[in-house]
């Protein structure tokens, strides 16, 4: 049996569901802005036809704006309740939402407002969009999923054809090509944002994640012997992933979180947890841990003893190229015989990644 508490978030339920309620409202929030803006676009030109008059334009125009700020309060409250980072990325969500609020609002009073004061705010909706875009792009966790990849060129390349639909109708040369440099540039500045950033490595912590969901970055560096090889772990950060399964009864529930550990080399590190539902997570009966390089077979691997709180206690023992482990410079014992240890795991899980440090102790008397 594990003392401790039960696992609690990879399960779709408190921390967990709030972060798939904040992604999920934001995705469709873009998304119906985008549709927002192109019918806006399409007005403009007064476009209509015998099949879709004006009126429906209309209509379905202010039926999707409502419904966007709708879903942005939903995204707003659930993104305070989950947790804050990326405070810049965050707040252009906040000058978005700030943006389209204004639009709403004047639409709303557009009896009382002059048509020139309604217009020059009601254009606010086209600045709205391109930061709320840039907003998810540098905030979300999942931007580098293909079929979120997916969605964000689509809702570019729709609010891109609608411009350039209206654009083609001007009447004026030197508008149509300022319009149309623009229309050309802009998609090419989000592209190399996209790829020199959220896709490139290390992005979490550029974007301005807490220490606290990366896992401690002032954590003592390794110490290494003279030809090289890892002395141990000492708060070693790691990030990986989370899957919970149900088990072979109905009630069960298998918990694993691999990862890789960032320092010293490239270790890898396989946790399986067992256990029941119970509230928002997992209440664990047992679990495994291994520790080892990528590639080799040797490594550490035991059972897990304790998870308290976001702390994880493992007793593992085996051969590898760690401090106290059998083959490292500097431990006792002849090479390649076994010797316990204690793997120490401080986990963050956010949705489905896990970030947190790891190390590893020699058990007393040992």
């Amino acid at each position: 049996m594990i003392t401790g508490h039960t696992l609690s978030a990879p399960l779709t339920g408190g921390s967990a569901l709030l972060w798939y309620a904040t992604r999920a409202t934001g995705i469709v929030s873009l998304v119906l802005l985008t549709g927002t803006v192109m019918l806006g676009v399409l007005g403009t030109a007064r476009a209509a036809s015998e099949r879709w008059p004006r009126i429906v334009t209309a209509s379905l125009h202010r039926n999707l704006a409502l419904t966007s700020v709708a879903l942005v309060c939903v995204h707003i409250i659930t993104t305070v309740l989950s947790s804050g980072y990326r405070p810049f990325w965050l707040s252009l969500g906040a000058v978005s939402f700030d943006l389209l609020l204004a639009v709403i609002i004047t639409s709303l009073l557009r009896d009382r407002l002059s048509h020139r004061a309604w217009q020059a705010v009601h254009l606010l909706v086209y600045a709205s969009w391109p930061v709320s875009l840039w907003h998810g792009l540098g905030t979300g966790t999942d931007t580098r999923l293909p079929w979120v990849l997916a969605i964000n060129i689509g809702c570019v390349a729709a609010v891109g054809w609608a411009i350039w639909w209206r654009l083609s109708l001007t009447r004026s040369p030197l508008t149509r090509a300022a319009g149309l440099g623009t229309l050309g540039l802009a998609p090419v500045r989000t592209a190399v944002f996209v790829l020199a950033g959220p896709l490139e490595p290390g992005w979490a912590k550029r974007a301005g994640t807490p220490t606290t969901l990366l896992g401690s970055k002032s954590h003592a560096a390794a110490s290494r012997s003279a030809d090289g090889q890892a002395r141990g772990l000492v708060n070693a950060p790691f990030r990986g992933r989370v899957s919970v399964a149900s088990g072979p009864a109905a009630n069960q529930r298998t918990v694993t979180i691999a990862g890789r550990i960032s320092a010293p080399a490239a270790q890898r590190f396989v946790i399986v947890l067992r256990g029941t539902p119970s509230g928002g997570g997992v209440a664990l009966s047992s679990g495994t841990v291994r520790i080892g390089r990528a590639g080799m077979a040797s490594g550490l691997s035991g059972p897990v003893v304790q998870l308290t709180g976001q702390e994880l206690i493992a007793n593992v023992s085996g051969t590898s190229g760690m401090s106290g482990a059998p083959g490292a410079p500097g431990a006792s014992g002849a090479s390649g015989a076994s010797r316990r240890q204690q793997a120490q795991f401080k986990l963050t899980i956010n949705g489905s990644v896990v970030t947190g440090t790891v190390s590893l102790l020699a058990v007393n008397g040992e």
